[in-house]
């Protein structure tokens, strides 16, 4: 009978506990994540700060990674996302200081600009030129810029959700639409050329 009241007890308990995963919080300092969450912690480093905070966080990947963007503003960031609870106490390295390389590309000069044609000049680890919208589709924002290429994955780096027609693209200045029109116009002029001769 002991037993029994014991394993009653006991399947009482865990059935009891909602089992949400706990991680260490900036702000709160410790919360309970939403079932879709992991644990982060993110080491950042903009042109101004450096910056650590704790916390959940959605389409997280799990491990260790490097991502960085130049679109309103520049930052470079090192996170590691966990699953199992509080696995984010320990502090990460910031990023070095991203040197510039040779890619270029379009940027919008800041966050409510209809036209992105301001020239941007890559940094560090920001090997492809990005352009599209941001945030959900009622309260989406245009950006152009440099990213690394993780940010341009489906689940991204860093979270965002782009809307449609997110493109990145790995050549200087291959993120505007002048380019693409300017490409057909020369395909055009070439093959009205090739079938005049």
């Amino acid at each position: 009978m002991m037993k029994l009241i014991l394993s009653l007890t006991l399947i009482w308990m865990l059935s009891s506990t909602d089992g949400a995963l706990q991680c260490y919080d900036t702000i709160h300092g410790v919360t309970d994540c939403e079932p879709d969450q992991y644990c982060a912690i993110s080491a950042r480093r903009d042109a101004e700060q450096t910056y650590m905070p704790k916390g959940c966080k959605s389409r997280c990947p799990l491990g260790n990674y490097t991502f960085s963007f130049s679109f309103f503003g520049n930052m470079t960031v090192t996170r590691h996302c966990c699953n199992t609870s509080l696995c984010n106490d320990k502090d990460l390295p910031y990023p070095d200081v991203q040197k510039l390389n040779d890619l270029q590309c379009f940027g919008c000069e800041h966050e409510e600009s209809d036209v992105c044609n301001k020239k941007v000049q890559c940094l560090g680890i920001q090997d492809r030129c990005i352009s599209g919208f941001a945030g959900e589709d009622d309260d989406s924002k245009k950006f152009a810029g440099c990213a690394s290429s993780n940010v341009c994955e489906p689940v991204n780096a860093m979270g965002i959700h782009f809307a449609k027609g997110t493109t990145c693209c790995g050549s200087s200045f291959c993120n505007s639409a002048w380019t693409v029109k300017l490409n057909v116009v020369l395909l055009l002029l070439g093959l009205i050329l090739f079938a005049a001769c």
